[in-house]
């Protein structure tokens, strides 16, 4: 195996990992001591990856909510489809 697919490789694991601890990783690599001056860069990157996470939970609470109205309105679609079928009934009987 080449470097390329060990980094290939290592990419991908991180990729499975939960956000919580791709934000860890994150920021661990922001704020460890390099001899690069781009610290304000990787502090400014770890602190939008804190936001996409923070939003991404959020997304998911909403969607979670959006699913369970969904289904209330299937099931009321589906009562409204019997009751109408039911009123069609009695209203061809009582003809």
């Amino acid at each position: 195996m080449n470097i390329q697919d060990a980094k290939i490789d290592s990419e991908v694991a991180i990729a499975s990992k939960e956000p919580r601890e791709i934000l860890r990783l994150t920021c661990e690599a922001a704020y460890k001591v390099v001899d690069r001056d781009d610290v304000n860069t990787r502090i400014t990157m770890a602190r939008f990856a804190a936001l996409l996470v923070h939003l991404s939970e959020q997304a998911d609470k909403i969607t979670k909510k959006n699913l369970a109205i969904q289904g209330k309105l299937v099931g009321l679609s589906w009562a409204l489809v019997a009751l109408t079928f039911v009123l069609l009934v009695f209203s061809v009987i009582h003809r």
